[in-house]
């Protein structure tokens, strides 16, 4: 069994828990969409707010794709800051047809992972198996260290 299958044995069964964030209702269900058919549990949020309440109320979220522009309140970038700060193990995905312009400036879209529009679910799909192998390879890669002896 290598590092991944070990870290993820406890697991085996276990649809990950995706929650979209996007004040377009008809982008949210065309990916909720696609993203069920996939095989994934799917949750929506219409605002930063409404994530952020989901996300406390509920144990398990794996994913959070976010835009991240919205208007009238916070944003994805103001989301991100929240999860990496309370929820670092979360994973982030943010999205966003203007990332050109803000590759350029430093802050918090440096964490999470970025996804263009626009995109199709299939592209979101692959990213988040990506997204979940690596974290699956880090834990493993932690359970290793733990065990191992220094000599």
């Amino acid at each position: 069994m290598d590092l991944a299958e070990q870290a993820t044995a406890g697991a085996v069964g276990q649809r990950p828990t995706v929650l979209i964030v996007d004040d377009e209702r008809e982008l949210r269900s065309m990916l909720t969409l696609g993203l069920s058919e996939w095989g994934y549990d799917v949750l929506e949020a219409d605002s930063v707010g409404s994530a952020q309440r989901i996300l406390r109320e509920r144990e398990s979220i794996d994913i959070v794709i976010s835009d991240v522009r919205m208007p009238g309140g916070p944003d994805g970038t103001e989301l991100a800051i929240w999860l990496y700060r309370f929820l670092p193990e979360t994973i982030l995905i943010l999205t966003s047809g203007y990332f050109e312009r803000a590759e350029a400036e430093a802050g918090p879209l440096v964490y999470g992972h970025r996804l263009p529009k626009p995109f199709r679910p299939s592209q979101a799909a692959s990213l988040i198996e990506q997204c979940l192998a690596k974290r699956a390879l880090e834990r493993a890669r932690t359970i290793e260290f733990r065990a191992s002896t220094w000599n």
